[in-house]
């Protein structure tokens, strides 16, 4: 989640994966009850910056919640950012268990904000 003035990311929830219909289906309520306008998913990238597999299978789901929640979704490179998120945890002197605990909220809020931050983007 933004802050409202769209300028700093901050976790809110992790949604447990299930299956398609249920994920989607608590994604769609939380857009209801969050009042979400933008919504931006992380693009797996090789190394090299190629889209692979697990990229196509991002954009398949980022195209599912976009049609679940009749909100466009965006795509972000994510290259890195789960080691990212871990070394954060560790500079904070987050434990192993609560890094692997909080660790995809962190990297999800890495996405985020890097999307907030792109040039060319300001406050809405």
């Amino acid at each position: 989640m933004s802050d409202e003035t769209r300028t700093i990311a901050q976790p809110h929830s992790t949604v447990v994966r299930r299956s398609d219909r249920r994920d989607l289906d608590e994604i769609a309520r939380l857009v209801r009850e969050l009042s979400v306008t933008e919504i931006v998913v992380g693009l797996p990238l090789q190394l090299d910056g190629r889209e692979g597999e697990s990229a196509g299978e991002a954009r398949g789901f980022g195209a599912a919640v976009a049609r679940a929640t009749g909100i466009e979704v965006s795509y972000l490179d994510e290259r890195l950012t789960t080691k990212q998120a871990e070394r954060h945890l560790i500079a904070a002197g987050a434990s192993r268990a609560r890094r692997r605990q909080v660790g995809d909220q962190v990297a999800a809020t890495l996405i985020l904000q890097q999307a907030l931050a792109a040039p060319g983007r300001r406050a809405r």
